[in-house]
């Protein structure tokens, strides 16, 4: 005898059945896949640095490169002033990925003394979808350093310290002569003071920092860096030209901020996107131009240009005149 509450399983065809299995086994696959847990894989991360040879005091870019994590947030943690026995010159940036399925980071280091040194990596905060972090770190690289001096100095003649220079006579008069002199030009400056008569000097209002930004790009253009290949000194003055015109139109110290910083900051957000992400574009060439040796074409340089001349103009604020607004008062009277 066939219990009740099985009635109706057995009423619903064997084919249904099959189809809702096959739906139910395909979704929970989906919600599985979805779920890509960070702390579930290895990471690799490789470094490596842009120069072959370095002598002392030589600028090189650090790169550290992280293969298979291009779809998760990935944080550089900041470091100090030194990294291991390298000078710490510019902040982690982030390089344009070269590779796919890598995101890569760099800063510009700098060692001051001959040898061997080890270079230890950079560190990372890797977070997933869900919100869980690891910090993660990859292998320490060894970078030999050569002295600037040839390998046989025996030829070289250095000359001895020479010993401090004797007065001649009482030290007195070295004292109260310049003493005296001091003394004449200060009251000469306090009496031209005193008896000069105060006049009103106009104070001219500051220049708006567009029109100061439209010169700059004039000059920049009028130099021809482009065509005489001089791309780095070019992406230096533009990105420089840029940055201070930032830093006068939205107040706050954008010349002294790295890319990664600029990219954080708040008041930059407000502009529109195609603006914001060509204007980033912009600033990560530059820094490969400026720091990584990179050549960018002709054709992306003067791209840059006409793009540096339209970021200004479209960032230019609107002011109301005191007559519109007026003008708007009294019709909402009416």
């Amino acid at each position: 005898m066939i219990k009740p509450h099985l009635h109706f399983l057995l009423a619903v065809p064997a084919g249904w059945l099959i189809k809702t299995l096959e739906i139910f086994v395909l979704a929970l696959c989906l919600v599985m896949a979805m779920y890509d847990p960070v702390s579930g894989y290895e990471v690799d991360i490789s470094t490596s640095i842009s120069s072959d040879s370095i002598t002392v005091g030589d600028k090189f870019l650090f790169t550290n490169t992280i293969e298979g994590f291009e779809h998760y947030k990935i944080d550089p943690i900041p470091i100090e002033e030194q990294l291991g026995d390298a000078t710490v010159l510019s902040d982690i940036f982030r390089i344009p990925d070269e590779k796919q399925g890598t995101v890569s980071f760099a800063c510009t280091l700098a060692i001051y003394k001959p040898g061997g040194f080890e270079i230890p990596p950079l560190e990372f905060n890797i977070t997933d979808s869900l919100g869980n972090t690891i910090e993660v770190s990859g292998q320490s690289i060894l970078v030999t350093v050569y002295s600037v001096l040839p390998d046989d100095t025996s030829g070289i003649e250095i000359a001895d310290i020479k010993e401090p220079m004797k007065l001649r006579g009482p030290i007195w008069p070295y004292i109260i002569i310049p003493l005296a002199i001091v003394l004449i030009v200060l009251s000469i400056i306090l009496s031209r003071k005193y008896f000069r008569k105060k006049t009103d000097v106009p104070v001219l209002p500051p220049r708006p920092p567009w029109e100061i930004a439209y010169e700059k790009l004039d000059r920049l253009k009028a130099e021809r860096h482009t065509e005489f290949g001089r791309l780095k000194m070019y992406y230096f003055n533009l990105s420089l030209i840029i940055r201070e015109y930032i830093e006068a139109r939205y107040e706050f110290p954008a010349a002294e901020y790295t890319t990664y910083e600029l990219g954080n900051a708040d008041k930059l957000k407000e502009i529109e996107g195609g603006l914001y992400s060509r204007l980033f574009a912009l600033f990560n060439r530059a820094d490969l131009a400026k720091f990584a040796k990179f050549h960018p074409d002709v054709a992306d340089a003067d791209s840059d240009m006409k793009f540096a001349y339209d970021f200004v103009s479209k960032t230019i604020p609107v002011i109301e005149s005191a007559e519109t607004e007026d003008e708007k008062l009294e019709v909402a009277v009416e």
